[in-house]
C-alpha cells in the first residue's frame, strides 16, 4: 500500500489491522523503500517491529533514529552511531529529546573530522550548545547566520534580535531554514511588523518555497483576520485531499474552523472535531495536534467524561493544560508529577505549568517556589518574569512583581501580556499615569497586530477613574485590594441556604456539570430571560428596564441584583465550577463579597446575603438608575462597568461596612471554586469580554 493510499484510508478511520503495513516491511531488501515506508508508519504511530529491521540493517542510524520516540530508549541509535562512528549529531538530539542535556553535549565532544558526518555533527553541537547556554565556539560557516542570531534570541531577546536582523538583512543568505526559523520566532512573539518583514525578505530570496503559503496564512491568523486566512487556505491546490496535507495545514485549518464555528448563531463544533480526530490518525505523536484534538474534545464532550480520561491519556501535559480548563488543578497536578524526562526548554515550561495549577488552586506561595529560578534563555526568562508578576500580585507582593517585570519588558518590549501585568502593578502601585501608559503601549501593539483601533476596556476605565475620582470605584477597588477589611462574625447572621443562576441560549458542554455540582451542596434555580421576567414583573418594578437591554450580560447583572435584594442566597455565574464545600463561608456573614485579583474590584461571579441587605438594596437601585439614564441617552451599557464588579465595588465602599460582611481574596476563593471557566459561547464575537 502506498503512503498515500494508507494515508487515506486512515483519514477514514483507524487501520482494521494496525500491525499489517508494518509486516510488510519484514523481509524486505530494498533498504531505500524500507526506509521511508518506516518513517510513515511510525509518523502515524502503526505497528513496526524496529528491532527486526535494525537487525537486517544493522548499519543504519535512521532506522536506529525511529525507535527513539515512541520508545523513549536511544540505546539502539547509540549503539548503530558508536558502530558506525558516524552521526553523532543525530545521537546529541535524540538524547536531548530524552531529557538528558548533559548526556548529549557529552557525546558532542572529540569529533573525528573524518567521519563523513562531521560538518553534521559540527552544526549540531554548536546549536545544541548554545540552547545549554554555552559557548558554541567557532560557528560553521555555512550556518553562521543562523546560529548568530539564535544566540543572540536566546541570550537577548526579541529586542537585540529585531535590531541585529535590521542590521544585517541585506547580507543574509538564501536558507530556508534561518528564514522560516525568523519567521516563527516573530509570529510566536506577535510582533507582526518583523514577522511581516521576514516574511518578506524570506520570499525576496526563497520566492518559490512551499513554505511560503502557509507562513503567508499564519501571519493572517496572528492578525485575527481569518477570512484572509480562510481564503488563501482555500486558494491551496490540495483542499479536497486532507490525508495529503502537512501537518502545520491542519493545524491552520482547525484555527480557521474554530473561528469559523464560533461566529455562526448555533455553533456546532462537531466538523472541528471530526478533522481533528481524522488529522491526529495520521500525526499521533504531535503534541499540537493532540492539543487541539483536546480543545474540540472539551467544546463538544461532556466535561466529567472527557476528564475522566486524561489519566490515561499519552501526553501528561497536554492532559494537566485540560485539566486546568476544566478547572480541576489538583488533577492537573497529579499528572504533572508523572511526566517524563523532557528536554531544557520543555521541562521549565513543565515547571511553569505546575506553577500555574498551584496559583489555579489559590496557592500562590507554593506557586512561588514550583516556579523556582530564572532560566538563562530569554524567551523563557520573559515568561517566567511574566508568571512570576502574576503570582506576586496575586498575593500582593508589589516589589517583586516589579522587579520581575523589569528585565522583561527591556528584552521583550512587544509582548502584550508584559504591559498587562505592568499596569495592573502600577495600578496597585498608586501610580495612575505609568498604568495608563502600560494600558497605551497594549492598545498600540494590539492595534498593530489586527490592523483595527481597539476600544477602551474595563482597564482603561478604571485606571482613568482612579486618577480623577476620589469617591469612584477605582480609588475603592485598589483600597479593597491592598487593605480587605476584616470579618467580624455576626451571631445572627443568616443567609439563606439556596443557589440561583442565570442562562440565555443553549446549553455548552461544562454548563451541567457547574449546574450539578453547584446543586449538590444547596437547592437550586436556574432562570432564564423569560423566567427572569416573569420574577421581576412579580417581585420588583424592573421588568420595563430588563426588557430594554440588549445584552445577556446586563440583564444578568440587573436580575441578579434584584433577586439576591428581596430573596438573599447565593447566586455563582455557570462558569464557576466548586471544587470544594462553601458553608463556612457563610457561618457568621450577612454577606459575602470576593475581591479579584486583577485592579481589586469585588467580583459579582459568586455572590451571597442575607435578604434585605441595605448592600444589595443600594446596589440595585443604583444599578438601575444608571442603566435607565443611559438608555434614555442612547448609549449602550457596558456590563462589567455599568451593572457589574465596578458598581459592586463602589456601592461597598459607600455603604458602611458593617458586622457580618465577608471579603475573600481571590486566593482564598479559588481554594474551593475554580472560576471563568472557558465555556463555549466565549469564543463567541459577541461574548461581553
Amino acid at each position: 500500500m502506498t503512503p498515500e493510499a494508507l494515508a487515506r484510508q486512515l483519514w477514514s478511520g483507524p487501520l482494521p489491522d494496525p500491525s499489517a503495513p508494518g509486516r510488510a516491511l519484514l523481509g524486505r531488501a530494498d533498504y531505500p523503500a524500507v526506509l521511508a515506508q518506516a518513517r510513515v508508519l511510525t509518523r502515524m504511530g502503526l505497528t513496526v517491529d524496529l528491532p527486526a529491521l535494525q537487525a537486517a540493517f544493522p548499519w543504519s542510524v535512521d532506522l536506529a533514529w525511529l525507535s527513539v520516540p515512541a520508545a523513549r530508549d536511544a540505546a539502539p541509535l547509540q549503539r548503530a552511531v558508536t558502530t558506525e562512528g558516524r552521526r553523532f549529531g543525530a545521537l546529541g538530539w535524540a538524547l536531548w529529546s530524552l531529557g538528558q542535556p548533559a548526556e548529549a553535549l557529552a557525546v558532542m565532544e572529540g569529533l573525528n573530522p573524518d567521519a563523513p558526518s562531521h560538518a553534521e555533527d559540527i552544526l549540531a553541537r554548536a546549536e545544541l550548545r548554545i540552547l545549554a547556554g554555552e559557548d558554541p565556539g567557532p560557528l560553521p560557516a555555512s550556518h553562521a547566520h543562523r546560529l548568530g542570531l539564535l544566540q543572540i534570541y536566546r541570550q537577548k531577546g526579541a529586542a537585540a534580535l529585531s535590531e541585529q536582523l535590521r542590521r544585517d538583512k541585506a547580507t543574509l543568505p538564501p536558507q530556508p531554514a534561518l528564514w522560516t526559523w525568523l519567521c516563527d520566532v516573530f509570529l510566536t512573539e506577535l510582533d507582526i511588523p518583523a514577522a511581516q518583514d521576514a516574511l518578506t525578505s524570506f520570499a525576496d530570496h526563497c520566492p518559490d518555497h512551499p513554505a511560503l503559503p502557509l507562513l503567508r496564512i499564519r501571519l493572517s491568523l496572528a492578525r485575527e483576520d481569518h477570512g484572509d486566512a480562510r481564503a488563501q487556505l482555500t486558494a491551496l491546490d490540495d483542499a479536497d485531499t486532507p490525508w495529503t496535507w502537512p501537518l502545520r495545514r491542519h493545524l491552520l485549518h482547525l484555527r480557521c474552523l474554530g473561528a469559523e464555528i464560533a461566529t455562526s448563531p448555533d455553533a456546532d463544533y462537531a466538523p472541528l472535531r471530526a478533522h481533528a480526530e481524522a488529522a491526529s490518525r495520521l500525526f499521533p505523536r504531535d503534541r499540537a495536534l493532540g492539543a487541539a484534538l483536546l480543545s474540540a474534545r472539551e467544546l463538544t464532550e461532556d466535561w466529567d467524561a472527557l476528564a475522566a480520561t486524561l489519566p490515561d491519556h499519552p501526553d501528561p501535559r497536554a492532559a494537566a493544560v485540560t485539566f486546568l480548563r476544566l478547572g480541576l488543578p489538583d488533577a492537573a497536578l497529579e499528572r504533572l508529577n508523572h511526566a517524563p524526562p523532557l528536554p531544557p526548554d520543555e521541562a521549565y515550561r513543565l515547571r511553569q505549568r505546575r506553577a500555574e495549577a498551584l496559583k489555579m488552586a489559590g496557592r500562590p506561595l507554593d506557586a512561588a517556589e514550583a516556579l523556582g529560578p530564572t532560566p538563562f534563555a530569554a524567551p523563557l526568562a520573559a515568561d517566567h518574569a511574566y508568571w512570576r508578576a502574576e503570582i506576586a500580585l496575586a498575593s500582593r507582593d508589589l516589589p517583586a512583581a516589579n522587579a520581575a517585570l523589569s528585565l522583561a519588558l527591556t528584552a521583550f518590549p512587544n509582548r502584550m501580556g508584559l504591559h498587562l501585568s505592568a499596569a495592573r502593578m502600577a495600578f496597585l502601585q498608586g501610580d495612575d499615569s505609568r498604568c495608563a501608559d502600560h494600558l497605551a503601549r497594549f492598545r498600540s501593539l494590539k492595534s498593530t497586530q489586527t490592523g483595527q483601533p481597539v476600544e477602551d476596556d474595563l482597564r482603561d476605565l478604571i485606571t482613568r477613574d482612579a486618577a480623577t475620582a476620589p469617591d469612584g470605584p477605582g480609588q475603592a477597588a485598589r483600597r479593597f485590594a491592598l487593605a480587605p477589611p476584616a470579618f467580624t462574625p455576626d451571631p445572627s447572621a443568616q443567609i439563606p441556604r439556596q443557589i440561583a443562576h442565570y442562562w440565555e441560549g443553549p446549553r455548552p458542554p461544562g454548563l451541567d456539570r457547574s449546574l450539578c455540582a453547584w446543586a449538590d451542596l444547596y437547592p437550586q434555580r436556574l432562570f432564564d430571560a423569560a423566567s427572569a421576567r416573569t420574577w421581576l414583573e412579580a417581585h420588583t418594578t424592573l421588568a420595563p428596564l430588563f426588557d430594554r437591554l440588549t445584552s445577556a450580560a446586563t440583564r444578568a447583572d440587573l436580575f441578579r441584583l434584584a433577586l439576591l435584594a428581596q430573596d438573599g442566597g447565593l447566586f455563582a455565574d455557570l462558569d464557576e465550577y466548586p471544587r470544594a464545600l462553601v458553608e463556612d463561608w457563610l457561618i457568621g456573614a450577612r454577606s459575602v463579597l470576593v475581591i479579584e485579583e486583577g485592579h481589586g474590584t469585588l467580583a459579582n461571579n459568586f455572590l451571597a446575603t442575607e435578604p434585605r441587605n441595605p448592600l444589595f438594596i443600594h446596589l440595585r437601585d443604583s444599578v438601575a438608575d444608571r442603566l435607565s439614564t443611559l438608555l434614555d441617552r442612547g448609549e449602550t451599557p457596558y456590563p462589567w462597568w455599568d451593572a457589574g464588579p465596578a458598581m459592586l465595588t463602589r456601592a461597598a465602599a459607600r455603604v458602611p461596612l458593617t458586622q457580618g460582611r465577608r471579603f475573600l481574596s481571590q486566593p482564598e476563593y479559588l481554594q474551593r471554586v475554580a472560576t471563568n471557566l472557558p465555556l463555549g459561547h466565549k469564543r463567541s464575537p459577541d461574548h461581553w469580554r
